[in-house]
């Protein structure tokens, strides 16, 4: 069978973190310290690193639950006569400047992070010691936090080496684990110390042939492969049904789902569109300034980059579905997103991509794959799908003055839960699948 249109690189990524937002619970720290309030002085995001590690340079780092791989330095490690932060930047050596000055987001940012640990780059390879004190996992279950399985544990390495490596170049990355209590301050004293750990000690080995190969395995655990399949076989694609002679360029705030950081601010909108090879792209429209006081495409931009814009192109959903390589323009679904309190609202008219051919389940797993990829951009929550009327301006009105609509609006509500299970419903073969799925209208 053909593999999943998110098999390769950047899109590997993104599957892990598909997978990693659907299958593992993040967690809080176990106790804080009252003199650990400030942000660590050495903060800094791994996309932000512009140069690779020296020799023994250690770091700190959580994966938090908005994806954000945030990297410190642990004054904590002085007492292993480590002294990085000491003389490197002005600081309160009297704070704790442990992970929890690491953890806190922006928003739909739950404080919460996946994995914690420690980095140095050793001579050959990026050493990654698993001392997470406060976050571990081990001993919690009173708590409800269970241990991670091997295949969670695979897939999440996988993901933090493959970011690893770009940040800090070509090579393995390395994993130890270790337990809280004595076997830590062990692990510890011969990790800060620069004393390699000894040969029997177990440890995971990532390269990047490696992470292929865990990708193909999330891909199947999240069934994508199957779920492509169906949409292909089952649901026709569409192409616009006219065009404007002044809609020939690609949009401005043109965005592919797999390289969004951030979510939307309240109320903030694009219009968005599944094309024909399965890329989820978004962009901001610029046709209703007039009609309904909508200036997205303004805002989007810092005005000194205005001059680089034609404003006399149309911006639509057209504008995200240009003919490229080998992709036609063809489109499987297109509406609006809009960044509501609680959800993320996604308005189904798209114009020229309108369509009401499909029957309930050909909805609702299109909508359940869409709904994946929305929850991993734009953060952890319920995922609602509006009906639209593209004849009624009254939509149109409420809509873009960031109004509700009404209770009985058709509605399609979908939750990690909801999704998963839509995922599999379409299933061929016997694993366990998720209970059995209640959709709310």
């Amino acid at each position: 069978m053909k593999l999943s249109a998110l098999a390769d690189r950047p899109s590997l990524e993104f599957v892990f973190k598909c997978y990693i937002q659907s299958y593992i619970p993040p967690v809080g720290p176990k106790h804080s310290y009252a003199e650990e309030e400030g942000i660590k002085p050495a903060f800094q995001a791994l996309k932000d690193s512009v140069s690779p590690l020296a020799l023994n340079d250690k770091r700190t780092f959580v994966l938090r639950s908005d994806f954000v791989i945030a990297l410190g330095i642990n004054n904590i490690s002085r007492d292993y006569d480590c002294q990085e932060l000491q003389g490197t930047l002005h600081s309160n050596c009297f704070d704790s400047l442990g992970r929890l000055s690491l953890w806190e987001g922006e928003d739909n940012h739950e404080n919460k992070v996946w994995y914690a640990g420690f980095i140095c780059q050793r001579a050959h390879y990026l050493e990654v010691f698993l001392s997470c004190g406060r976050f571990s996992r081990v001993g919690r279950t009173v708590e409800s936090i269970e241990p991670l399985s091997t295949e969670q544990v695979l897939i999440l390495e996988a993901f933090l080496s493959s970011k690893f490596i770009h940040a800090y170049g070509k090579q393995e990355v390395i994993f130890y684990d270790t337990l809280p209590g004595k076997q830590d301050e062990q692990d510890s004293a011969l990790f800060f110390r620069d004393i390699a750990f000894p040969a029997s000690k177990e440890m995971r080995i990532y390269n990047e042939h490696l992470l292929k190969e865990i990708g193909q395995l999330a891909i199947n655990q999240l069934n994508l492969t199957t779920v492509e399949h169906y949409l292909s076989s089952n649901i026709p694609l569409i192409k616009p049904k006219y065009f404007y002679d002044n809609e020939k360029s690609i949009n401005p705030a043109f965005e592919n789902i797999q390289m969004i950081t951030k979510p939307l601010k309240l109320n903030e909108k694009r219009i968005w569109l599944l094309r024909g090879d399965f890329l989820l792209v978004t962009g901001v429209k610029n046709a209703y300034e007039r009609e309904y006081g909508y200036e997205g495409l303004k805002q989007v931009f810092n005005p000194a980059l205005y001059q680089f814009i034609n404003w006399e192109d149309r911006y639509g959903h057209p504008s995200l579905a240009l003919p490229e390589l080998d992709y036609d323009g063809s489109v499987f679904y297109a509406g609006y997103l809009c960044q509501k309190k609680d959800f993320l609202q996604v308005y189904l008219v798209s114009g020229r991509f309108d369509r009401k051919d499909l029957n309930g389940l050909q909805t609702e797993i299109l909508e359940a794959y869409i709904a994946l990829q929305l929850q991993v951009a734009y953060g952890q929550q319920a995922v609602v799908f509006e009906f639209g009327d593209p004849d009624n301006p009254k939509f149109h009105q409420t809509f873009f003055s960031h109004g509700t609509f009404p209770k009985e609006n058709p509605r399609r509500i979908y939750s990690r839960s909801d999704i998963m299970c839509l995922l599999f419903k379409v299933t061929n073969d016997e694993r366990e699948r998720p209970e059995k799925l209640e959709i709310r209208y």
